[in-house]
């Protein structure tokens, strides 16, 4: 069920339907056509990343490998359970890709049931956990392998506070609130920095080793990076919609025209839900848009999240631990 954006006027409720605003030039019809090659893009790194995960479980598990013995066959039980895991973060990612949505303000880009904010979170929910699974493995094999107590507490507590995270997403999701968002993200930095200083500290103790050398420099490197983006980007950006959300923005800019330039804008959603309500919410209400403006902000996270986490996730099934 398609429907529109929607905010409060005292005890009704007023309703626009994006596609319903005329583009205003041929240059509207331009930045529509940079939306549809970023997607065009977005699924074709997906379509690759599926290619690689099928390789992978080709490559991993043989026709015929298998044996009542794990010891015995080619590959580790270890990376059978990478395998599995990467299995679902990739194609859920894919899945996402063909089919983007942003959550608390109801866009999607194409109209079909798929499309359900309700199915993209749940499925988006289930294949973060499995990401952090992967990485918690990860710690724990590395921390017992080396004798590094703090990597196998970190491996531990990872899951639990990414569980948590996506527990206040949810909260965001259902209550149109961008400050849960802003709280959830908080906690992927806070738990990627922890990871990048649990791998830092493979290079002062084991200096001698190149290949933990190595492996700890690029993955430290590698969580620094994200979390140097998640605060000076992703977080800022949700808790600004949060302000925006709770100051308002004005009645133009709440159906989703900008009086001043005529360009369509991010609605400024000025409705609270009840639980129940931003559910039912969530699972019926979608509004429809190529709208350049719309998704120009979002492609940069977007895009590192369908690529570059999912080639992370992918890179884990074939990483051995160095001895």
């Amino acid at each position: 069920m398609t429907t529109t954006m929607t905010t409060a006027t005292s005890n009704q409720e007023r309703t626009t339907d994006i596609r319903s605003i005329p583009p205003s030039s041929s240059s509207a019809r331009l930045l529509d056509r940079n939306t549809i090659l970023w997607w065009a893009t977005l699924s074709l790194i997906s379509l690759v990343n599926i290619c690689v995960w099928v390789y992978s479980y080709r490559a991993l598990i043989p026709s015929g490998s298998v044996t009542s013995n794990d010891d015995d066959r080619p590959h580790h039980v270890y990376q059978r359970y990478h395998l599995f895991l990467s299995g679902i973060y990739v194609f859920v990612c894919a899945y996402r890709s063909f089919l983007p949505r942003i959550d608390l303000e109801r866009y999607c880009l194409w109209d079909t049931p798929l499309s359900s904010i309700f199915l993209g979170r749940l499925s988006a929910t289930i294949a973060e956990v499995c990401f952090a699974c992967q990485i918690a493995l990860f710690l724990r094999r590395l921390g017992t392998v080396h004798e590094h107590p703090y990597s196998v507490l970190l491996s531990l507590l990872l899951v639990p506070a990414i569980s948590i995270a996506q527990i206040f997403c949810w909260c965001g999701v259902v209550t149109l609130n961008h400050g849960y968002h802003a709280m959830e993200e908080s906690i992927w930095a806070i738990c990627a920095l922890f990871v990048g200083l649990e791998l830092g500290s493979l290079v002062i103790f084991h200096p001698d080793k190149s290949s933990l050398f190595v492996l700890g420099t690029c993955g430290s490197l590698g969580c620094f990076a994200f979390v140097y983006f998640m605060v000076t980007v992703d977080v800022p950006m949700y808790v600004r919609r949060w302000r925006e959300g709770r100051g308002g923005g004005g009645k133009a800019m709440a159906e989703g025209m900008d009086g001043s330039s005529g360009k369509t804008t991010r609605p400024v959603l000025l409705r609270r839900m009840t639980t129940l309500e931003g559910g039912m919410d969530a699972i019926q209400r979608r509004v429809v848009t190529k709208s350049w403006h719309i998704w120009k902000e979002e492609t940069m996270w977007l895009t590192g999240y369908f690529s570059s986490a999912v080639w992370v996730s992918l890179f884990l099934i074939h990483l051995p631990v160095p001895a």
